[in-house]
């Protein structure tokens, strides 16, 4: 059985606007994500937020690191939509 951890990791533009949305610190500052089997792939777009403020953000790189054994991380890459830059 593997051991899988899920990353995220943002654009610089996605970065300020999710922070924006979701301030360190804040009690809204967590993400709901489909589960591992469910993750989206590359083109994808997820709208995050808190409840009735999600924004889009596009998955535009999706990355598999072999951490040894069993254990794996997938990341996520997450950006804006083009339409937003």
């Amino acid at each position: 059985m593997s051991n899988i951890q899920l990353d995220i990791e943002w654009t610089e533009a996605a970065s300020r606007k999710i922070e924006k949305l979701m301030p360190r610190g804040s009690q809204d500052a967590f993400l709901a994500l489909p589960p591992i089997e469910c993750l989206p792939m590359e083109g994808d777009v997820l709208f995050l937020g808190p409840a009735g403020k999600q924004q889009p953000f596009v998955v535009v790189e999706r990355q598999y690191h072999h951490d040894g054994d069993a254990d794996w991380t997938i990341i996520l890459i997450l950006d804006l939509p083009n339409s937003a830059h």
